[in-house]
C-alpha cells in the first residue's frame, strides 16, 4: 500500500492516495483504460462492485472517496492491485472530483461513472472508435432501474433568443451531444485536459456541463453516444438545479457572448449592457466579471472555431 498526498490544479483539492499497486496484464495489447468512479450514496459489497469492473480489464481503477471515507478502502486496495483510492480532504463539487481523476489517470481513455451504475457492454471497439475519430467524449446508451432507456442526449437550441436544452434518447448510433449526461462517459485524457475540464469554481453542476459543452464545442471538440457503449443505472441521478444564479453570469459571458469573427473569438464591449440588464447584478461587479471573461476570451482567442450560436444552428446538420 502507498499513501501520497496530493493536489489537483484547477481548482485546488487536497487529498491522499490509498493503494495503487499496478499489475501485470494478461495480454500484449493493453487497452490503457482506467476506470474512475464517483460516490453518492452507499452501496453496499463494494468489494462485488469493484470485481466486476474489473471484467473490463481497465488497466486501473480510481474511486473518488469523499470526505468522511468509509472503512474498507485499506483491505479493498490489498485485494486489487490495480485499485486506487483518492481520500478528499474536503467538501468538492462534481467537476472538481472528475478533474481530480482524469489527472490521476495513466489511461489513454478514462471511464467516468457512478458507484451506483453498472457497466453492460464496453467492447474494444468503442475506444477505437474514439482514438480513430478524435472524439474527446464517448457517452453511453443509458438504462433506468426500469429497463427504460434514459434521455441522455442534450440538444441545444434557440428560441426567440433564448437558449434551451432538450433531453431526448439516443435513438441511433453516434449522435452529438452537448455535454456527457451525469458526467458519465468515457474520454480522451489528454484532450480533456486541454480542454482544462469542468470549472470547478462554479458550484453548480448543471452550469458546470453547460460551460463544458460549449466551451468544448466551440473549441472544435465532439461528444457523441455509441450505441455499444451501454450502463445500467440502479438509482435514479439526484435533481439539478438549472435556475440561473451567478454561475449563470460566468457560462453567459464565457460562451453566449463570445462571437467568433474571422480567426478568433472575441467579447465585444457591446455586450456588456445586454449582459449587465440581462443578469441583474450590480454595475460594478458586471463590469468586474465582464473585465475577468474579456481577458480570458482572448488568452484563449485562437481556440475558437466557431461561437454558440454557430453550435446550435449546426446541430441539426450534425443529427442527420
Amino acid at each position: 500500500m502507498s499513501t501520497t498526498p496530493s493536489t489537483s490544479k484547477y481548482p485546488p483539492v487536497p487529498y491522499t492516495v490509498v493503494g495503487g499497486k499496478r499489475i501485470e496484464r494478461k495480454t500484449s495489447a493493453p487497452r490503457l483504460l482506467s476506470v474512475v468512479v464517483l460516490n453518492r450514496g452507499g452501496r453496499f459489497n463494494r468489494g462485488d462492485y469493484f470485481a466486476q469492473l474489473q471484467a473490463l480489464e481497465p488497466d486501473e481503477i480510481i474511486s473518488i472517496e469523499p470526505a468522511g471515507a468509509p472503512y474498507d478502502v485499506e483491505a479493498l486496495s490489498n485485494r486489487h492491485g490495480n485499485l486506487r483510492f483518492l481520500l478528499l480532504h474536503s467538501d468538492s463539487n462534481r467537476g472538481q472530483q472528475v478533474n481530480i481523476g482524469v489527472q490521476e489517470a495513466h489511461g489513454r481513455f478514462v471511464l467516468v461513472l457512478w458507484n451506483d451504475m453498472d457497466v453492460a457492454s464496453l467492447p474494444e471497439k468503442v475506444l477505437e472508435r474514439i482514438r480513430d475519430e478524435g472524439t474527446l467524449c464517448a457517452v453511453p446508451v443509458m438504462k433506468n432501474d426500469r429497463s427504460e432507456v434514459v434521455p441522455s442526449i442534450q440538444a441545444p437550441a434557440f428560441y426567440h433568443k433564448l437558449l434551451r436544452v432538450v433531453a431526448v434518447s439516443p435513438a441511433k448510433d453516434n449522435m452529438p451531444t452537448l455535454f456527457p449526461f451525469d458526467y458519465t462517459g468515457i474520454y480522451n485524457r489528454e484532450r480533456y485536459l486541454l480542454t482544462g475540464g469542468y470549472d470547478g469554481d462554479l458550484s453548480r453542476s448543471y452550469w458546470q456541463k453547460m460551460d463544458f459543452g460549449f466551451r468544448v464545442h466551440m473549441w472544435g471538440e465532439s461528444i457523441r453516444s455509441n450505441q455499444l457503449f451501454r450502463v445500467s443505472c440502479t438509482s435514479p441521478p439526484p435533481p439539478e438545479d438549472i435556475t440561473p444564479n451567478a454561475d449563470y453570469r460566468v457560462f453567459y459571458l464565457r460562451n453566449l457572448s463570445v462571437r467568433y469573427s474571422g480567426d478568433h473569438g472575441v467579447l465585444p464591449f457591446s455586450r456588456f449592457l445586454p449582459f449587465h440588464f440581462r443578469v441583474g447584478a450590480g454595475l460594478l461587479h458586471s463590469y468586474r466579471l465582464f473585465r475577468e471573461v474579456e481577458s480570458w476570451v482572448e488568452t484563449n482567442r485562437y481556440r475558437f472555431v466557431q461561437d454558440a450560436r454557430s453550435v446550435t444552428d449546426l446541430w441539426e446538420v450534425q443529427e442527420s
